[in-house]
């Protein structure tokens, strides 16, 4: 990646935590302005007093240090585990590819077929994990195939059983050994359990006690600040509530993205284009375009 497109990455990334978080700075901003204004204006409202120790958004701080190290480590646990669940469907694809490359001569039709079905696998898959239910990615099945598939719920659950079928076939008619058999079937079963892992990860989302309590407390932390600094920096408190509160709800959003990472957010993992590389590649074993 160039300088320049990565320059226009963080610029749309940025561009789209500012939107998340307009909202928010916006009440933030006006609230922490009004209250300098009461403070350095000419009001009738200047008898109320508006200071108080520095100790205590200092404790506050340390606190909120805390839940967001909690926060933003428990998220990128979750991103780094699907990041290692979907590195090994890309080797666990591969090592199918080279085993059935192994096994059957140059041409094989099964072959062949079991590669577009392994290829069908991965996206579906894919779109399994986005909830989506798109059947572009099965052209290349048989039309009893097709047909299975679509009216499957579980899709990826049907094209691993349809796999198992055609592997099933081969050994029945004597084209690959027991221990061949044994060793495709294992790689399917690696498919499953990556699948499984994936869908726990999906579906297990962090509590949501957690999300609401810390925006809570950095709301609370943003405006109990200013009542600290107002009598020292004036004006200055509204450009610092800007900043911290900025920061802040930037590491939240940051986390809510990474904690669901088989989206199509910025910080999601790309999953459409490991899917495409993952097509090319094992057709690429076995010769086939």
């Amino acid at each position: 990646m160039g300088n320049k497109e990565r320059l226009q990455l963080i610029l749309v990334f940025k561009g789209a935590l500012i939107r998340k978080m307009l909202p928010g700075l916006t009440v933030a901003t006006l609230l922490t302005s009004a209250l300098v204004f009461i403070h350095l204006g000419n009001t009738d409202l200047q008898f109320f007093n508006m200071k108080i120790s520095a100790a205590l958004p200092g404790y506050m701080g340390a606190a909120l240090g805390l839940l967001l190290v909690f926060r933003n480590s428990t998220a990128y646990e979750k991103w780094w585990e699907a990041r290692k669940e979907v590195g090994s469907l890309v080797n666990t694809t591969r090592n199918f590819a080279l085993c059935l490359n192994a096994f059957l001569p140059y041409g094989h039709q099964v072959k062949t077929h079991l590669i577009e079905l392994l290829a069908s696998y991965v996206f579906t898959l894919k779109d399994h994990l986005r909830d989506k239910h798109t059947l572009s990615y099965i052209s290349n099945l048989s039309e009893k195939e097709k047909k299975i598939v679509e009216k499957a719920e579980h899709k990826p659950n049907i094209i691993a059983n349809l796999m198992m079928v055609h592997i099933e076939d081969l050994w029945k008619k004597k084209e690959i050994t027991d221990l061949q058999q044994f060793l495709l079937i294992e790689k399917i079963n690696l498919l499953i359990d990556i699948q499984g892992k994936c869908e726990r990860i999906k579906n297990t989302p962090i509590p949501m006690a957690y999300g609401f309590l810390l925006k809570f407390f950095i709301n609370i932390y943003v405006v109990i600040l200013p009542f600290s600094l107002i009598g020292d920096i004036g004006w200055g408190c509204v450009p610092l509530v800007m900043l911290l509160y900025y920061i802040l709800m930037s590491i939240v959003v940051t986390a809510e993205e990474i904690e669901e990472p088989f989206g199509t957010d910025l910080n999601d993992l790309q999953l459409d284009l490991i899917s495409q590389n993952i097509g090319n590649n094992i057709r690429e074993i076995i010769g086939h375009e």
